[in-house]
């Protein structure tokens, strides 16, 4: 018999904005310190997915856990759409996460290797864009969580600002961003991630010249 699952409701009500607020401001902090020397893993996802919406979701283990399959934790066995495009199934989550962690972990070290001899700065932000909206498009394109993807897959981004040196943009959680950042997400979905990197080249602009 299939279980009563509660669905989560987006956005959050007025209440929960201070505990989103709060665990996105700890992510924030945590790259300050840690962005140079730690490379954000599937892991690191899980835990911060927990830390910031753990005080908003219908079922406690809704945050921080992937979709998959897991009798303790029934309401995770079911798959996603995002305007009729599928995540990736759900007993394929967990595989597809560790794969696309390992994939990271290559990119960054090449990354790291290839800034450090960029020949212009364009080159340089160029690839770290790059790294940004592969990371962070491949995250959305998998969808592994119940829910709250598209601020996860920010935090994805920034990130990987941070660790090499370029201002964090500072997104604000309530609303939602508008069109653009709708019009980036789809395609991500097939696994075109180019709208992606032409959206994150224009908010490192911004931010960088506020």
């Amino acid at each position: 018999m299939q279980p009563d699952c509660p669905p989560w409701d987006l956005p959050e009500k007025a209440s929960d904005v201070p505990s989103v607020v709060s665990g996105l401001i700890a992510f924030q902090q945590f790259v300050y310190k840690n962005s140079e020397k730690h490379i954000l893993l599937h892991g690191d996802l899980k835990t911060w997915h927990q830390r910031i919406f753990r005080d908003v979701v219908p079922i406690r283990y809704y945050a921080g856990n992937y979709r998959g399959v897991d009798p303790a934790r029934p309401c995770l066995e079911r798959d996603v759409q995002v305007g009729g495009l599928p995540g990736a199934p759900f007993a394929e989550v967990h595989n597809q996460m560790r794969s696309l962690s390992d994939e990271m972990r290559d990119a960054v070290v090449e990354t790291d290797k290839y800034v450090k001899g960029a020949l212009t700065p364009a080159n340089r932000a160029r690839a770290v864009i790059q790294l940004a909206a592969l990371y962070s498009g491949r995250f959305l394109r998998i969808h592994p969580f119940p829910n709250c993807h598209g601020r996860t897959s920010r935090i994805i981004s920034n990130y990987v600002f941070g660790r090499y040196g370029y201002p964090m943009p500072d997104y604000n959680p309530y609303p939602r961003p508008g069109v653009p950042y709708a019009q980036v997400t789809a395609p991500c979905m097939v696994g075109d991630f180019k709208p992606m990197f032409r959206y994150l080249l224009g908010v490192l602009a911004a931010a960088t010249l506020a």
